[in-house]
């Protein structure tokens, strides 16, 4: 079989195929046995084209998702032997790496936990080893500020190289995650209740997939995701991740060194360009300060997405309800959703390109706020669809005021 997969595309393709076979329900250790064959001459980009090409062919992002585990553990053996991506310290991919490690050690934490658990008599007390572990899964989910950097900041760049296949299959698992984490964590909140026995049983039954979806997540960035990603982003590319990620915050580790990409830095990534004169709508000028610190200050988040579903503008408010970065802007609006709401975001702008409907209207619980998001059709004075402009408030103030307010009246003092 060698001289046959010498060539790269044609590995690809044979790899593929086996790949399909295990969609179609083959015995995985026949497909594994010659899979491992073909990967004595392949590397983690090969895996990674494989995917990208099998979303592009057709395969949905779901089913790669919910065979990814079996991808992996089937190409592990070669795996292993890739070294962990080592960069610059402050450099993105470095604290991504210093991240996995504080969530390596966390996750070994409540293992030794659990064991310790396990090996207690079921009447004796274990209440501090349950508040150990719970502990310990709360400072896991800190991972979800991880994974909104990846989503963010890293996955856009792979959307402009046209490569969305792997990033959505992985956000998909993102959302494994996190949901197990959550599920978890609320039911050992109900353990209280329970006997020691029952809330033993409990925590042994349900915390190893936890634990286990992001040690898996960990294994594929260091080993698939970030070696591809330092091939295909130039040191600019990098350095726009490195200006925005403390927006979205860092997990159990807080970087400790500066980082400029070794060409220089591009001082305009940062700046406007600068425009003298005003600008003239229909019922006024603006000049541009005045534009952008007037959007600055409205109490609201805007988003606004054209005619062709990409992202152009957000504004830059103080305190925003979702985050938003500038890697979001020039790409598409499905990519900004996680896999399973893409839908929702598809049908909205669908009905309103048909002149279907004109407002799409939601409210949700937000750790105890109220949250209202509307999305309006954006038209021309003809009546034709030039985007979509989504508006998200926190209405939780406005829902609380009683009687009236007539006389002037701070809220609170300029100086705080």
């Amino acid at each position: 079989m060698s001289e046959i997969i010498n060539n790269r595309q044609q590995r690809i393709a044979i790899m593929k195929s086996l790949i399909r076979q295990l969609h179609s329900g083959e015995a995985e250790e026949r497909v594994k046995a010659q899979l491992e064959t073909m990967l004595d001459e392949a590397d983690y980009s090969d895996v990674f084209i494989m995917e990208v090409q099998l979303v592009q062919e057709g395969i949905p992002a779901e089913e790669i998702q919910r065979l990814c585990d079996t991808h992996t553990r089937v190409l592990k053996k070669h795996l292993d032997l890739s070294e962990t991506p080592e960069t610059t310290p402050g450099h993105p991919v470095h604290t991504f790496v210093q991240e996995n490690k504080a969530l390596i050690q966390t996750t070994n934490k409540i293992r030794l936990a659990l064991k310790k658990l396990e090996s207690l008599p079921d009447a004796q007390d274990a209440t501090a080893e349950m508040r150990a572990i719970q502990q310990s899964l709360n400072d896991l989910m800190d991972v979800d500020k991880h994974y909104r950097r990846k989503e963010y900041l890293l996955f856009p760049y792979f959307e402009k190289n046209q490569l969305p296949g792997p990033p959505l299959v992985m956000w998909g698992k993102h959302d494994e995650a996190r949901n197990l984490l959550r599920q978890t964590l609320d039911g050992l909140q109900q353990t209280e209740s329970m006997s020691a026995a029952e809330a033993k049983a409990y925590a042994l039954f349900t915390i190893g997939p936890a634990i286990e979806a992001v040690d898996d997540m960990v294994y594929k960035e260091e080993k698939i995701m970030f070696p591809t990603a330092l091939t295909l982003l130039t040191e600019q590319d990098w350095y726009e991740i490195y200006l925005q990620s403390d927006e979205y915050g860092y997990c159990l580790y807080a970087p400790e060194f500066a980082w400029t990409p070794e060409g220089g830095v591009h001082t305009e990534i940062r700046k406007p360009v600068a425009q003298h004169g005003r600008i003239q709508m229909p019922t006024g000028s603006f000049t541009l300060d005045e534009l952008i610190a007037a959007f600055s200050a409205l109490p609201f988040d805007l988003t606004f997405v054209d005619k062709d579903d990409t992202v152009r503008y957000f504004t830059p408010g103080k305190e925003r309800i979702f985050n938003r970065s500038r890697a979001i802007l020039g790409r598409k609006v499905q990519y900004c959703h996680p896999p399973k709401s893409v839908h929702i975001v598809n049908q909205i702008v669908k009905d309103f390109k048909a002149g279907k409907q004109e407002r799409a209207r939601f409210w949700i619980d937000l750790h105890g706020r109220l949250v209202y998001i509307c999305y309006y059709a954006v038209r021309d004075a003809q009546g034709g669809y030039l985007g979509t402009l989504e508006v998200t408030q926190d209405l939780t103030e406005v829902r609380s005021l009683e009687g009236e307010r007539r006389l002037l009246a701070y809220d609170e003092s300029p100086q705080g």
